[in-house]
Order: C-alpha cells, then sequence, then structure tokens
C-alpha cells in the first residue's frame, strides 16, 4: 500500500471492495479483543513553593544534586550501571505577588504556552478532554476551546472542560482525582491521564488504542531506552534512565526504564491510585520506581517471598548505585508488587515506541534548549508568519491552528501576570540561577568554563537557541517529517475507524 492512492472511487471497484471488506474485518475484530480510550484528562497542577525566592534555591539544589551524582558514579568502579547521564535545570513553581509561575504558561512558540500542545493533541482526536490546573491555565484552555468551536474542530463545549485546582490540597492523586471527575466516562471506560508538558506528543492514538485495555484495571506503560531508540536508529535526545526491568520469556531482555507520563486507567484503577501520595510525599519528584519499592515494605506480607526478595535486593542496590550489567528488576515480580499495592488489576510494560511521551519538560533545558529549539526556527525562517507556520505544517499536522492560536491568544497578553512580565521574567530567572550554580559549583571545587544554564533569550528577549551537545535538532526535525507525522495519519486513520466505522471528514484520501 506504500505510495499508492486511496479514494473513494477507487474503493468502489472489486478490488477496492475486496480490499474494504478485509479492512473492516481485521478492525472489527481488533475492536472486539480491544476498547478504545474516549475520554483523558490532563494534569497541570504541581506543588508550590512558598516564594519565588523557595522555588530558586531548590532548583539550585537538585542541579547540584545531580552533579555531584555524576561526581559518585564516575569514581565508581567501571562495572557499575551510570544511570546519570544528563543535568538539567527543573522549572519549579512559586506565587509571589499574584505572578503564579508555572511552566505550563511558558510560552514555546511564539506567544503560545506549553500547555497548548497537549491540549489540541487530545481534543482532535474526538476525545472528551479536561484540563486540571491554576486559573491561568484554564484561562487559556477556554480560548483554545472556543477557537476550536468557531472554527468547526468541535461539536460541543463540554468536549474540552477546564477545572481550576484547589490550591489548598494540591498532590498528585488529587490531580487524578479532580482533573477526571467531569468527564462523562462510565465506570469500566478507561481514561487516559496525561502530563500537560508534552510538547511535541501529538499522536497519543496508541495510547487510545491500547491493546490491553479490556483486561486491566490500571496500565503503566514504562518508557524503556531500547524500545524507544533501538540499536542502529539515532538517539534524538539524551535522558535519564534511572532504572532497569526484566522480560519474562526473553532471555537477555534488560530494558533501561523511565516512568510514564501517560498512565491508562478506570474508576477502580483510579481508586487504587489514591495511594500514590502515602508513598510519594513529602517526596515530590521521585520517581515511579522509587514509589514500588518503598511499597514493598508495606505489602512485605502479602506478596511472595521470590517477589520481596527481588524488590529489596534491587533496592538496596539501587540506594546505593551499586547497579551492575545483569541487575535488573524482574516485571512479574514488579506487577504483583502494583496489584496487590494498588489493590487492582495492574499491567506493566514497557511497550512505549514514541520518543515524545519520553521527554516531557521540567527543565529549562527541556523548553528552551530542545522544544522551542525544534520549533522556533522553523516558523522564524518564514519571510512571513503565515509562510513560517506553512513550512512548520511539514512536521506538525496542527501548524495551521497553532497560527490562528497564536492570533487569538494575543488579548491574554496583557491579561495574564507571568505574561505580562514575559520575557523579563525567564531572563531573570536564567540569570540568578546562572548566579547561584556558578558559586555553588566553585565552592564544591567544580570550576566549568561553561555557563550551567545557557542563555537561550538575547537581551531584547529574543529567542535564541542553545542546544545541549545530547539534543539533536537536526535529527528531531528529519524524525518529526519523514517518521512522525506519517506514522501520526496512518494512526488517526485506525481510532476513527475503531471508534467510529468511518474515515475522518478531513481523511477521505489517505497516501501511503
Amino acid at each position: 500500500m506504500t505510495g499508492r492512492r486511496f479514494t473513494r472511487s477507487v474503493i468502489a471497484d472489486a478490488p477496492g471492495r475486496c480490499f474494504r471488506a478485509w479492512f473492516v474485518k481485521v478492525l472489527a475484530r481488533q475492536e472486539v479483543e480491544s476498547m478504545q480510550v474516549r475520554h483523558a484528562a490532563i494534569g497541570a497542577s504541581h506543588e508550590i513553593y512558598d516564594s519565588g525566592e523557595a522555588a530558586l534555591r531548590a532548583a539550585v539544589a537538585r542541579r547540584v544534586e545531580d552533579r555531584l551524582a555524576r561526581r559518585r558514579q564516575q569514581r565508581q568502579p567501571a562495572r557499575y550501571r551510570r544511570w546519570k547521564e544528563v543535568e538539567t535545570t527543573p522549572l519549579l513553581r512559586s506565587i509571589d505577588g499574584g505572578l503564579d509561575d508555572t511552566k505550563f504558561l511558558y510560552p514555546v512558540l511564539d506567544n503560545l504556552p506549553v500547555i497548548v500542545f497537549p491540549l489540541l493533541s487530545y481534543a482532535l482526536t474526538g476525545v472528551q478532554v479536561s484540563v486540571y490546573g491554576p486559573p491561568e491555565v484554564c484561562r487559556v484552555v477556554e480560548v483554545v476551546r472556543d477557537v476550536l468551536l468557531a472554527r468547526g474542530h468541535l461539536e460541543d463545549r463540554a468536549k474540552v472542560l477546564a477545572i481550576e485546582e484547589d490550591r489548598s490540597d494540591i498532590s498528585l492523586s488529587r490531580s487524578f482525582q479532580r482533573s477526571t471527575e467531569c468527564l462523562s466516562a462510565g465506570s469500566d471506560e478507561p481514561i487516559a491521564w496525561s502530563a500537560g508538558d508534552l510538547v511535541l506528543a501529538y499522536d497519543p492514538h496508541p495510547w487510545l488504542m491500547d491493546r490491553h485495555l479490556p483486561s486491566y484495571e490500571l496500565i503503566f506503560n514504562l518508557n524503556a531506552r531500547q524500545r524507544v531508540f533501538p540499536e542502529g536508529l539515532p538517539e534524538l535526545f539524551g535522558r535519564n534512565y534511572f532504572d532497569r526491568m526484566r522480560l519474562e520469556g526473553e532471555p537477555g531482555a534488560l530494558l533501561d526504564i523511565k516512568e510514564p507520563n501517560v498512565l491508562l486507567f478506570t474508576a477502580a484503577g483510579l481508586r487504587g491510585l489514591t495511594k500514590v501520595d502515602e508513598l510519594r510525599q513529602p517526596r515530590p519528584g521521585d520517581t515511579y520506581m522509587k514509589v514500588l519499592l518503598r511499597a514493598a515494605a508495606r505489602t512485605f506480607w502479602h506478596t511472595s517471598p521470590a517477589a520481596t526478595v527481588a524488590f529489596l535486593r534491587y533496592g538496596f542496590k539501587r540506594t546505593r548505585d551499586r547497579i551492575e550489567a545483569g541487575d535488573a528488576l524482574p516485571r512479574q515480580h514488579a506487577m504483583e508488587l502494583a496489584r496487590t499495592f494498588f489493590g487492582v488489576s495492574t499491567l506493566i510494560k514497557a511497550e512505549n515506541t514514541d520518543p515524545f511521551f519520553v521527554r516531557d519538560g521540567d527543565s529549562v533545558e527541556d523548553l528552551f534548549g530542545y522544544y522551542q529549539a525544534v520549533l522556533q526556527p522553523i516558523v522564524d525562517a518564514g519571510a512571513t508568519k503565515e509562510a513560517g507556520y506553512r513550512e512548520l505544517a511539514r512536521y506538525h499536522p496542527y501548524a495551521e491552528l497553532l497560527h490562528q492560536l497564536s492570533q487569538a491568544l494575543r488579548p491574554l497578553q496583557a491579561e495574564l501576570p507571568l505574561w505580562r512580565r514575559w520575557p523579563e521574567l525567564i531572563q531573570d530567572k536564567l540569570a540568578s540561577l546562572n548566579q547561584r550554580l556558578t558559586a555553588e559549583f566553585r565552592g564544591l571545587g567544580i570550576d566549568d568554563a561553561a555557563r550551567p544554564v545557557p542563555e537561550y533569550f538575547d537581551a531584547k528577549g529574543v529567542f535564541q537557541s542553545r542546544p545541549a551537545p545530547s539534543d539533536g535538532i537536526s535529527q528531531t526535525r528529519d524524525f518529526l517529517r519523514h517518521t512522525y507525522r506519517p506514522t501520526f495519519e496512518r494512526n488517526q486513520l485506525q481510532y476513527q475507524w475503531l471508534v467510529g466505522g468511518r474515515f475522518p471528514p478531513a481523511r477521505r484520501r489517505v497516501s501511503g
């Protein structure tokens, strides 16, 4: 089928009818064996530091700990695994003088903030989507919803919901609960919960069609380096894969893994997730694996001795950075522990192959060093903004709509406190981070010639591309244009068939 073009007239002939009958039969069989997600929630609520100064100190402390962790690993014998490969500077939230300094409002393409990108990715699949976050984020969501309604991308206002967070009760489980409670999903229907800082992950369809949906109440689809960047393919960016998992039935199948940015669950799975806060607090930023390791102690009497011993052995070596070449946590033991702790049927797997669901926007380097470095130069290269976004359409299917949203969001520049102070706010933050980090590193005897945080904006506030050495910007653009977007189009078509039994109106003609 590659390279051919199918139209209604082609499908109407005899060979076309045979193909259509076969295709419908395949999809019908898949629909019987699986179900599709039709409701999604996006979390844009994070813990709040008491002041900008407190957030700054915490960000510096984490970056310094990253550096110290790398130094410790460099001094270890070569047989131990080095998982700390990338240093990043976290973006932490604070509220000062009525200004909510939240990364979800940070522009990453012209004036388009982070939250716009995952919102479009889910809303344009046709699922009902809710966004849980601060009032300013909800204001942006409302503008996006109005544009989608006006341009015929939404049929019903209730398809996109904006839910304001309760600042007196911020936690991960609260985000799960509040972001999903207004959705119209039935108790047995699966819901996709997504982090709100996935900038380029515009193909959520594989998650919405997960093959394991009918069989489990809670699904953790971990990110594995070997799945996302198989041997022989370029690694688009460097990440820290904190842990290692062994797959059963596959000798030598060891995966370097990190936590997922999307969870799938039913109402029962959501009730199980309320226990996450028992393990995370007061440790914001913990990995899911650390959460599960602490859960081992609480489920000691309810899991098999083999699972308990495996967790304790792995956890001891993990906390001491003594993971050797063959050390890994068996997947079946992780699943046993998770089922026991959460109290529902739980699946742990590592099947995600989408790099943009791996890289969220947790740090300065993520948002500006990578995502804005990928997107902004494409648009800026155009003779006009319209020409720039037309060029972006080669890489992003919603480029035209992004341009329209950029115009629709301009009035909020004077309304939202963070935007009124942009780009001065981020310039001041980067300067303060550099000053504090330089002093800290020198105090530790680390005197790097390079600035700890690149200058992503010049004196006039104009963005400057400063990617990290491990970030392949040109390779990412090639991947978007030649691999990711064509795959998105095929997945979009399949999802629309499974949900409605028809081609999407805008996709009657399909190439490739």
